[in-house]
């Protein structure tokens, strides 16, 4: 079996030892700063390594999460966090920001790092390329399905790469690939790259299609993911870590699901499968990696927990309810003091069970007084037995869980001296320990073997268990009181847990190195002198229609960005028709670079269709370059290669790591704000590559597998016109309004609701030393783009403010949304709060 973690979430302390206690292999955690969960308790810098050392004692490691984006401003503080993190012991830190891969590389390389989920790596050379660059493991997008995972596990042990695959087992599932969703900050300004989501996936919403309302509920609301019934489907496959979701939940939950999977990976008999019914759940699904299709990864009917289904209300007698069982799947026996939830008509309440009248396979008869009707769904929600069961985790405690060989030699003085041997992570820990004078001759009973090995063998509260004990020359005739045999267990036990403990921290002499390095860097860092040639930025325009590119003749663009992917419904009609348009837009648009913008979190296959397309294309004389988001693009392509907005570029490490790894041109997060982006530039020194940054635009928000099937009553949304779209309206929010495209996959492409437009700070913008600005005209048409263009190309001549202004009123009465600055002026708000 190649599942060897199960791998818990806590959000503070007493979680942790609740997760540890019911069986973590390992735990992930975060500290008070740069974890992806702003609003749980987390943990400060004593607590973590607290932490540390309980979950190091019970043979459990601790990860870290890091997996924020940060800015130039705040990479010294977050590298001085992760030194910190490294001389504590911590086994791994999670990793989302190429830029502090880069960073961590050269300066902590001894550090284990793991890419996070939202680093979207989702292909093989994109997994060569983490290799590379030092990364121990990869967190799999949710949506990587279970044959792919083991086709990468395969090719790994080919290539004879050491990488270990880590993906979600168990947990809510976020609605956006990768949880690289801009939803949050956009329109509420707490941004899930910070860990501040807000959630908006979990309300109501309704989709109108030409203005008839077609979707009601909770349309991006996900099932809970749960793959207990595939734990060895997912290990033959090469995962070596199960994840489970829940840093904001309780003791209960934490307890709940780790004690669960822990004993069904191990086989062991018991009701844990109802116990995960039974803790907060939005229903489950098996998720895309195990097959499930959208409609049944979606839970479009409720966000909320309901419970294991028990059966319906068949009758009602005064204050005696009839319960017809129907789940057999999943036997109940209901207790006094459960919880139980009844819903009708969408609508849930629950009540704490004090009389059961009767309770077979069949039937349950409850006494309540609580107002029910027939035909009622019942579930339960909430077990007293299992709540009982869960408190013995709660208390701190040591496991046995380190076998230790202990080899006793006596000299011709009756000196003991004891060979100490145990293993922590495969590697041989041995050492010796003198008993000088303890032993004499004995005057009545002497001392046996089984004695002391009974004494010995007494190893309560420590991380030890003894194995095997050996007896070398000891003599028939001597004698050492119990009290003293004790007191070597201690020493010997003492000195184990010492060097148990250094085996989990660096060398005195390696963190020295790293201090150096580091402080070494950070003066220099801090001593950088801006050498930025303020120039004036060229523009570049995305267009998804080549019809557009019409509007752009006569200006002097840098790039043209066509994205042609949400105009066909399926592979084969996409891959039949794109090159002719390539080639036909590539004409159209000469002297001006044409640019293939590849689909948000292509495949491998995919990709290499089109690599195949673009050099059969060069050979007959069309060059074109090709845009896209993930790492490991280099590999695949044999032409220019410009990063996409989703590869979120937020430092200048960013920049020097992704220039290495072959892109020629990157678009800035919009997440930034300009003094945010001002200081990237600024650091960003002697890189051979271009910078752009957005600056108008209905800018994407997510990229879902969601293809809106299983709406309501089950039916499915087919949109037959190629380039049309749908609206996803908020039902309480109705000014919040998203236009949803599908690309050729049937992935769903929800755009935003505003447009963001920076036409009054050009001035500013201007000076930040760009390379290049975009207008990101897709889903328009060539008039707009015509007008668009027009007014940002006079822009960037000398104007004052006030002709901006002017602009900026002339854009509003031709957009086809609301306006606004981004994040551009305040950056993300509600960051702290």
């Amino acid at each position: 079996m190649v599942l060897e973690e199960l791998l818990a979430p806590a959000g503070s302390y007493d979680v942790l030892v609740v997760a540890v206690n019911a069986g973590a292999d390992a735990v992930y955690i975060a500290g008070q700063q740069y974890g992806a969960r702003a609003y749980a308790k987390n943990f400060t810098l004593e607590e973590i390594e607290k932490a540390v050392k309980y979950a190091h004692l019970n043979g459990a490691k601790i990860h870290v999460t890091v997996n924020t984006l940060v800015n130039n401003f705040e990479i010294v503080d977050v590298l001085k966090y992760v030194f910190k993190l490294y001389q504590i012991g911590v086994d791994a830190i999670i990793v989302q920001d190429f830029g502090l891969i880069w960073l961590l590389k050269t300066f902590i390389p001894d550090m284990e790092v793991h890419a996070s989920t939202q680093m979207g790596i989702n292909n093989y050379p994109s997994i060569k390329w983490a290799s590379r660059n030092n990364i121990k493991r990869i967190v799999l997008p949710r949506e990587v399905d279970i044959h792919q995972i083991e086709d990468t596990f395969n090719r790994l042990k080919k290539d004879n790469i050491d990488m270990d695959i880590e993906t979600f087992g168990h947990g809510a599932l976020c609605y956006c690939v990768s949880g690289k969703c801009y939803m949050s900050s956009y329109n509420s300004g707490r941004s899930g790259n910070r860990g501040a989501c807000a959630q908006p996936c979990r309300r109501e919403y309704r989709l109108k299609y030409r203005g008839y309302n077609i979707g009601n509920g909770y349309l991006l609301s996900t099932h809970d993911l749960a793959t207990y019934n595939h734990l060895n489907e997912i290990s033959d496959a090469g995962v070596k870590s199960l994840k489970l979701e829940g840093r904001m939940k309780s003791k209960d939950y934490i307890g709940t699901i780790v004690n669960s999977y822990r004993n069904i990976i191990d086989g062991k008999p018991g009701d844990y499968k109802k116990d995960l019914h039974l803790v907060f759940n939005r229903q489950f699904t098996n998720g895309y990696m195990l097959g499930d299709k959208p409609g049944d990864v979606m839970g479009r009917g409720h966000s909320g927990h309901e419970g294991l289904y028990i059966g319906d209300i068949v009758n009602i007698e005064d204050t005696k309810v009839t319960i017809e069982v129907k789940n057999h799947e999943i036997p109940v026996i209901l207790e006094p003091g459960d919880g139980i939830a009844f819903k009708y008509n969408g609508k849930i309440k629950g009540i704490y069970l004090e009389n059961i009248i009767k309770q077979d396979e069949n039937e349950i008869i409850i006494d309540t007084t609580r107002l029910v009707k027939v035909g009622t769904e019942v579930f339960i929600s909430y077990s007293k037995s299992t709540h009982e069961y869960l408190k013995q985790f709660e208390k701190e405690s040591i496991k046995n869980n380190v076998g230790i060989n202990l080899s006793l030699t006596w000299d011709e003085n009756l000196n003991l001296f004891t060979k100490v041997e145990f293993h922590a992570d495969g590697e041989l820990i041995n050492f010796r320990h003198k008993t000088m004078g303890k032993f004499e001759k004995a005057k009545n009973k002497p001392v046996t073997e089984e004695i002391i090995e009974q004494q010995l063998k007494k190893t309560g509260g420590t991380p030890f268990y003894i194995e095997n004990i050996r007896f070398n020359n000891m003599a028939d005739d001597i004698f050492i009181p119990i009290r003293e045999i004790n007191q070597i267990r201690r020493e010997i036990l003492d000195t184990a847990t010492d060097l148990l403990m250094n085996h989990y921290t660096p060398t005195k002499k390696a963190v020295k190195q790293v201090r150096k390095d580091l402080t070494k860097f950070f003066e220099d860092y801090k001593n950088i002198k801006p050498k930025v040639k303020r120039k004036t930025p060229k523009l570049s325009i995305f267009i998804d229609d080549i019809s557009q590119i019409r509007a752009a003749s006569g200006f002097d663009l840098k790039r043209i960005y066509f994205d042609g992917n949400c105009h066909y419904n399926n592979p084969e009609d996409y891959f039949t028709n794109i090159k002719e348009i390539l080639k036909q837009g590539s004409l159209m648009a000469a002297p001006t670079e044409f640019v293939w913008v590849l689909s948000s979190f292509i495949s491998e296959e995919d990709a290499l269709r089109c690599s195949d397309i673009v050099k059969e294309l060069e050979n007959e004389g069309i060059i074109i370059s090709v845009m896209g988001d993930f790492p490991g693009m280099s590999e695949i392509f044999d032409c220019p290669i410009y990063g996409n907005h989703n590869l979120n570029v937020w430092n200048s490490f960013c920049v020097r790591d992704l220039n290495e790894a072959g892109f020629k041109s990157l678009i800035l997060s919009s997440e930034l704000s300009g003094a945010e982006i001002r200081e990237l530039v600024n650091k960003n020194h002697d890189r051979n590559i271009d910078l752009e940054m957005i600056v108008n635009g209905n800018l994407e928000v997510i990229v879902s597998k969601d293809d809106f099937t299983n709406l309501n009553d089950g039916k499915d949304f087919i949109i037959s016109n190629d380039a049309d779209y749908a609206i996803l309206e908020d039902k309480k929010r109705k000014k919040f309004k998203y236009k949803v495209f599908f690309d050729y996959n049937r992935q769903s492409h929800i755009i935003n609701k505003d447009c963001l437009c920076l036409i009054e700070e050009m001035n500013e913008i201007k000076e930040l030393g760009l390379d290049n600005l975009i207008l990101d005209c897709r889903y328009s048409n060539e008039q707009y783009t015509s007008q668009i263009l027009s007014i940002y190309n006079e822009s960037l001549q000398n104007k004052d403010d006030e002709d901006l202004t002017k602009y900026k009123y002339q854009i509003m009465d031709f957009s086809q949304s609301y306006i606004n600055k981004g994040n551009f002026i305040e950056g993300r708000l509600h960051e702290n709060s």
